[in-house]
């Protein structure tokens, strides 16, 4: 009888483990998306009760995704182009919220690829948290510390990357991966899954670019 039981108690955690991996994945997208959808969703909520005196849901998300591909669309438009430099313009001007516009632009650029070194599409390796062990990272920015040249190099964190470390480190300790942005944001996400068989470096960071 207690073979039997202990047989069932394999079995029955065995399997609840294996559920548990399956849907976890699932409930992490449910719940990030969900938190999304309703953040977002918020935004021009007290418009439409104002408007039409209730809530309409998804109304805001619609309405919001329609906007941004609306100034996607257009952005090439010279009419666009110059509201975009005027509002930019008043934007500057004022205190606090310039610096923080000034940083989110200058953030936003970066993951769009920059122009050459920098932002979030150099993918590097740097030995952290010690020696002959590598953490995979991004080349942000190259600066002159104490008058040697270090790189910043951002290390998102595993499974949620929207954090994690920035540290500055001596240019010629930098190693440049043979990865694209995207294939090393599914490393780190996936802790090592999907990786593929080696991993080689391009060159070492020693030299101005």
């Amino acid at each position: 009888m207690n073979r039997i039981s202990e047989k069932l108690y394999t079995y029955i955690r065995k399997r609840y483990i294996l559920g548990l991996l399956l849907l976890f994945p699932l409930a992490v997208t449910y719940f990030v998306a969900a938190f999304a959808f309703n953040s977002l969703d918020g935004i021009l909520q007290p418009l439409f009760r104002y408007i039409f005196g209730k809530n309409i849901p998804g109304a805001s998300f619609i309405t919001l995704f329609i906007l941004v591909f609306l100034v996607g669309a257009l952005s090439s438009n010279s009419i666009v182009k110059k509201a975009i430099q005027v509002f930019e313009l008043i934007i500057q001007r004022l205190p606090l919220v310039n610096g923080i516009y000034s940083t989110s632009k200058q953030v936003s650029s970066a993951f769009t690829g920059g122009k050459g070194k920098g932002g979030f599409n150099m993918v590097c390796a740097i030995e952290y948290p010690k020696e002959e062990v590598r953490t995979i990272g991004f080349l942000t920015n190259t600066i002159n510390f104490d008058g040697k040249d270090h790189g910043f190099v951002y290390m998102p964190s595993t499974p949620v990357p929207n954090t994690g470390w920035l540290v500055a480190v001596p240019r010629e300790k930098i190693k440049i991966l043979d990865l694209t942005a995207d294939e090393a944001m599914k490393i780190i996400v996936a802790g090592g899954l999907g990786a593929s068989d080696s991993l080689n470096s391009k060159k070492i960071i020693d030299d101005k670019e």
